[in-house]
């Protein structure tokens, strides 16, 4: 066997133990709890001793740990590397969040949601007259907002009656009142990829949004104009944002890409 053969198999061989090391991690990621070796094996469909070998290498560099029985769950290194790199989706995202603008003529923003409530981390504010200047870390009601009901659309019926509860404080007098009319809200969302309210949260503001789910978390994108301008805008608006929403998740990565 000549050495250009080692060397293809040597190559092979690499890519193969990190692509197995990579659905481990993935598996441990989808489960913050922690995994038995024997479940992990049957979440990557490899043997019990070829996880255990790759599982002990990735507990060496602080990638895993192990806890009690063989529990295994993400290490301080991952998660510090993934700390990180959160940091940095604010400043890849800000040219799309840009060109978004930029088409649509209107302010945009980046959102991320924390229990109940839904945070402005970025917005790109629109230079024209009549404009939406949004608060930067203002909390709004997670299912008054188009943003926050494009993220509740990634979770289960049950699971946002668990978050929101039963009755809904309102913003406004047109905000969503309670959790039957909002999960037929949430269910449109599901089938469109599109959220979209006028003055539920801020009256004489409609907004528009989608969720992306990417290796780096959930986020909202989200188009905030006067509830004047939205009817006749709202096609426009509605192609920009799904443009925005693909060329982000290209960009940063889609969450189960990597399965």
């Amino acid at each position: 066997m000549n050495n250009e053969i080692l060397a293809d198999e040597e190559r092979s061989g690499g890519i193969q133990v990190i692509s197995r090391a990579a659905a481990i991690l993935n598996a441990l990621g989808s489960h913050p709890e922690g995994l038995s070796l024997g479940a992990i094996a049957n979440e990557v469909q490899l043997p019990r001793s070829t996880v255990q070998r790759i599982v002990a290498a990735l507990a060496e560099e602080g990638m895993v740990r192990t806890e009690g029985a063989g529990g295994v769950r993400l290490g301080p290194m991952l998660l510090r590397l993934v700390s990180t790199i959160h940091t940095d989706v604010i400043a890849i995202a800000s040219p799309y969040l840009q060109q978004l603008c930029n088409e649509t003529e209107e302010t945009v923003s980046l959102g991320r949601a924390s229990g109940r409530q839904i945070s402005n981390i970025h917005y790109i504010v629109a230079e024209r007259e009549l404009r939406v200047v949004p608060k930067f870390g203002l909390n709004l009601p997670i299912y008054s907002t188009s943003a926050g009901r494009a993220l509740l659309s990634m979770k289960s019926n049950q699971e946002i009656r668990q978050l929101v509860g039963e009755t809904l404080e309102p913003a406004t007098k047109n905000t969503v009142k309670d959790i039957s009319t909002l999960l037929t809200k949430i269910e449109q969302v599901r089938s469109t990829g599109i959220s979209m309210e006028s003055g539920e949260t801020v009256l004489g503001v409609s907004t528009m949004s989608t969720a992306i789910e990417t290796i780096l978390g959930h986020y909202s994108i989200s188009v905030l104009m006067p509830t004047e301008r939205f009817g006749s805008r709202q096609q426009i608006v509605e192609q920009a944002i799904l443009r925005c929403k693909e060329s982000l998740i290209g960009e940063i990565g889609r969450l189960n890409s990597a399965k």
